[in-house]
């Protein structure tokens, strides 16, 4: 009896803090990316498909931007979005990343901007796509990209995001990047790997 209540305990705990995923393939243009998507509960109690993460093989940048309207703005709340954040493209617009569910996630501020100091951890970001977009642009193909989603329990706004990118001859890499305010002063710069 006893072994059969911490079972219960056990697998109970185990199911509610549990993520089920599922992979999709995706293709736009020359470009291909693979999506973990996962379900999550929310601070809400529901819980809802989240990106877990991307996996994309880019050959092209995307001549035309795209962007999340109003009519994403449910799905923010959904998400656990706070003021201020942004409707951010886990894969870039830049990159083909589309404007699609699985392609948006609550980005605060400066994380989602390039600011003209290095006092924002966003730099760390912006140094890593500007890596890309620079591969893309001297033809160093493809440049292979890996974004990672972290998340709290009960909550389905990502707290960390981390990017690693590789062309042929080079790498760009940012990993736990908190997705909020940073103290004043803090300054970070992405790791760039010359092979």
């Amino acid at each position: 009896m006893y072994n059969r209540i911490v079972c219960i305990l056990f697998c109970t705990l185990f199911y509610q803090n549990s993520v089920l995923s599922a992979v999709t393939k995706y293709t736009f243009g020359r470009n291909s990316a693979t999506i973990t998507t996962g379900t999550h509960i929310c601070a809400n109690g529901n819980s809802t498909q989240v990106t877990l993460s991307v996996d994309a093989i880019l050959n092209d940048k995307n001549p035309s931007r795209t962007n999340f309207g109003s009519s994403f703005d449910k799905r923010m709340k959904e998400l656990d979005a706070k003021p201020g954040d942004h409707k951010g493209h886990i894969l870039a617009s830049a990159f083909g990343g589309p404007a699609e569910t699985w392609n948006l996630a609550p980005q605060a501020d400066n994380l989602n901007r390039k600011y003209r100091c290095r006092t924002s951890i966003l730099n760390v970001w912006y140094d890593c796509e500007k890596f890309v977009r620079d591969s893309l642009d001297s033809g160093k193909l493809p440049v292979k990209v890996k974004v990672v989603l972290d998340y709290e329990n009960k909550n389905c706004r990502p707290t960390h995001w981390s990017i690693d990118a590789k062309s042929p001859s080079d790498a760009c890499t940012a990993n736990h990047i908190a997705n909020g305010i940073l103290p004043f002063g803090i300054c970070q710069k992405a790791s760039l790997v010359i092979y």
